[in-house]
């Protein structure tokens, strides 16, 4: 029975996660019930969850960062590809325009989302955290996410939370390409 010995390399509640999201992605595919909670938390811990654990079966020597942003990426795109597939669809560029007010402005929020992202990783890239803590403080933390001297642990929350600001980047940048071209390229 030594493999029920705690800790596992991935934890037991990324694994139970990461089938619950498959589960929630199934259902939101299926039904096409893009506008539930379920499916926006399914369609960002699935891609999160199997890209840390490809990371950690196939690429778990390379560099932490790197493996950090790809995977925010592959996240991300997948979250998107996951909601377009469950139904979701964005709205004409002209229903946004709602009053001339513009509150707190799109170029602000962006800033912001940009600037979170990046010291986010920034500090991820600086305290890495695997030799921060001893087996006594760390012990819930190694028993639910998996040990830490093994890059899933340290991933799979950094791909979660990065996935999640990257998201809203990409948004930002699909709704003004969006809006420069029905500007610049107006229909008839």
């Amino acid at each position: 029975m030594s493999f029920l010995t705690l800790p596992w390399v991935i934890g037991p509640i990324p694994i139970v996660v990461t089938v619950w999201a498959a589960y929630a992605c199934g259902i939101a595919i299926a039904r096409k019930m893009w506008t539930s909670g379920e499916a926006f938390l399914g369609a960002l811990l699935l891609p999160s969850g199997l890209t840390a654990t490809g990371c950690q079966l196939i690429l778990s020597n390379q560099n932490f960062t790197i493996l950090l942003i790809g995977s925010q990426i592959i996240s991300s795109l997948c979250f998107i590809i996951i909601m377009h597939i469950s139904g979701f669809r964005l709205a004409p560029v002209a229903s946004f325009e709602t009053s001339s007010e513009k509150y707190p402005g799109p170029l602000k929020l962006f800033v912001i989302l940009v600037s979170a992202y990046i010291i986010f990783n920034v500090v991820l890239w600086i305290f890495p955290g695997s030799d921060r803590c001893t087996i006594g403080k760390c012990f819930v933390y190694e028993w639910a996410l998996g040990r830490k001297d093994y890059v899933f642990s340290r991933l799979y929350l950094g791909i979660s939370f990065g996935a999640l600001v990257l998201i809203g980047i990409f948004a930002f940048l699909f709704r003004a390409f969006l809006k420069f071209y029905a500007t610049t390229f107006p229909s008839r």
